[in-house]
């Protein structure tokens, strides 16, 4: 859900530097939600 929203933003931000900004809090989130995933299949 708030990578669809990040995704949005991105959208509608009309500036490159901010539109490559929210790209990439949009994969650092993305990343963080795998690495969470992967910790937590590992575990059990």
């Amino acid at each position: 859900m708030k990578s669809a929203l990040l995704g949005v933003a991105s959208a509608l931000v009309k500036g490159k530097k901010y539109k490559l900004m929210f790209v990439g809090i949009q994969f650092m989130y993305l990343g963080y939600k795998y690495v969470k995933k992967k910790r937590k299949l590992s575990r059990s």
